[in-house]
């Protein structure tokens, strides 16, 4: 569930002119929040000017609205369930003291479902981190971590120039299913096993073997895109001159639809993609695989 808007109620308050004076340092007079806000600080700024005795009863119900939308802003990336829960609980509060202060149900009822959802997922959260302590009680370190230790393994044996035995490494992470178990959102780790036996074969053995796992990383990865988004551009900077003009041109044609679904039109995005970007396509037009 996606985080509802600000509520009307709280922008019209806002660029109202009668936003009390404690307030009024938060936002911008366009009624955005400051650079150096957040909604937590109106929603803590909220609570403690409620139970003053100088509280204004006219603007009450919109700044108890206010308060809870602050509790709730940003909750949905939460990393500590406990946090969640408590702030989904103060939201909650203040969505009562604005209905009994004016505030209809039709603006508090998304806010009310979203607290809900807050603190779901935050009791999801503190199963899966109880979870994953059982797990490294288990196994000495979390999934991610096993796959960092695997890869970085194969690293430095790569480096030291054992590259059979770094291989079977890297295969041994590509190999994983991720798409289940254990490993599910490892998914990058096991891109990158793909990645390296990639730049191996095109280094080593020639371009044929290197089509050869790019087919195979290709299927294991089923419907996802290979490699992923983030390593595209080093992935492709690491078969320049391999012979694989061909994969390149794939790799860099899915990045380029990535970033328009991601509504980023301008691509490459960095001087570094816009370098690799610019020695690709040098590479694809003076090639006869295109």
């Amino acid at each position: 569930m996606d985080q509802p808007p600000v509520p009307a109620s709280v922008t019209s308050v806002i660029t109202s002119g009668k936003l009390p004076s404690e307030f009024t340092a938060f936002f911008t007079p366009a009624g955005e929040l400051t650079d150096a806000t957040y909604w937590s600080d109106v929603a803590s700024a909220v609570e403690a000017y409620l139970v003053t005795a100088g509280a204004d009863e006219n603007v009450r119900g919109a700044l108890a609205l206010a308060g809870a939308y602050g509790w709730l802003d940003s909750q949905e990336d939460g990393t500590d369930p406990d946090q969640m829960n408590e702030d989904s609980d103060r939201a909650i509060a203040l969505l009562r003291e604005a209905e009994a202060h004016g505030i209809d149900e039709d603006e508090t009822d998304e806010l009310w479902r979203y607290a809900d959802h807050i603190g779901s997922r935050a009791d999801q959260l503190s199963d899966y981190l109880a979870e994953m302590d059982a797990y490294v009680a288990k196994h000495g370190a979390t999934p991610q971590g096993r796959l960092d230790a695997k890869l970085g393994q194969a690293h430095e044996l790569y480096s030291a120039g054992e590259r059979a035995a770094a291989i079977v490494l890297f295969r041994e992470v590509a190999e994983i299913d991720p798409w289940g178990g254990e490993f599910s959102g490892c998914f990058d780790r096991i891109d990158i096993g793909w990645c390296r036996l990639l730049h191996d074969a095109a280094q080593a053995e020639g371009p044929e073997a290197a089509r050869k796992i790019w087919q195979e990383a290709r299927a294991h990865h089923r419907a996802a895109r290979f490699p992923v988004t983030m390593h595209a551009w080093q992935m492709v900077e690491m078969l320049l001159g391999t012979g694989v003009p061909d994969i390149i041109e794939v790799i860099i044609h899915e990045w380029l639809d990535a970033a328009i679904e991601d509504g980023r039109g301008e691509v490459p995005v960095t001087e570094d993609e816009q370098r690799v970007f610019e020695l690709a396509v040098a590479e694809l037009e003076g090639s006869p695989h295109r």
